[in-house]
């Protein structure tokens, strides 16, 4: 397998209500939104560590049993240095102001907003990484002086039944696959709208 370095494209999109192949990747890539724009050295993948209990033997000192009751947060982090109000209204929530239907700005919400979505990052070598359900955290971040959007995307339990929070994909079985259908991927979940608290 192929090492999985740096990052070459990342997408976000509707989340994921199936189970993937690669070929079902390929399917929902065509309806994502390319991310054009992550500045220098924000892109990032991480797995905090997970929560174990030793149960010991107090007649010998050593463990006999060990319990892990949380794996560990996944976080794909990056910030866009270019991008569009649209993209500040599905990634942080809000609503985009338009004059005679030309998009002129940005409203942040009046409360808080909690948005999941499906986010896919393509590594330098290839391959694929794939969260089918994150909460997405989008907020303004400075990068070297420029107003970036900065965007934290924490893999979540995904509800529908049978479908991973994070799947890997090698990049040649996805670029080399015939687009397959998803015929039950109708968007519509709950998980896939932005939700206010």
């Amino acid at each position: 397998m192929k090492p999985f370095i740096g990052i070459k494209q990342i997408w976000y999109g509707l989340v994921i209500t199936e189970a993937l192949t690669a070929a079902k990747l390929k399917t929902w890539l065509a309806t994502a939104t390319e991310v054009k724009n992550s500045h220098q050295d924000t892109w990032g993948y991480t797995q905090d560590d997970p929560t174990i209990t030793d149960y010991i033997n107090e007649l010998t000192g050593k463990p006999y049993y060990r319990d892990m009751t949380d794996e560990g947060a996944k976080t794909i982090a990056f910030t866009m240095g270019a991008y569009s109000f649209k993209d500040k209204v599905e990634l942080q929530g809000g609503k985009v102001i338009k004059e005679s239907e030309k998009e002129v700005g940005w409203e942040a919400p009046e409360t808080p907003e909690l948005v999941y979505k499906a986010v896919v990052g393509r590594v330098k070598t290839g391959n694929y990484v794939v969260f089918t359900n994150a909460g997405i955290v989008g907020k303004s971040n400075m990068v070297e002086k420029n107003i970036g959007l900065g965007v934290s995307a924490v893999a979540m339990d995904n509800e529908a039944e049978g479908v991973a929070d994070e799947y890997w994909f090698d990049g040649d079985a996805v670029d080399s696959a015939s687009e397959a259908s998803m015929a039950s991927y109708s968007g519509e979940t709950l998980s896939s709208k932005s939700k206010t608290i």
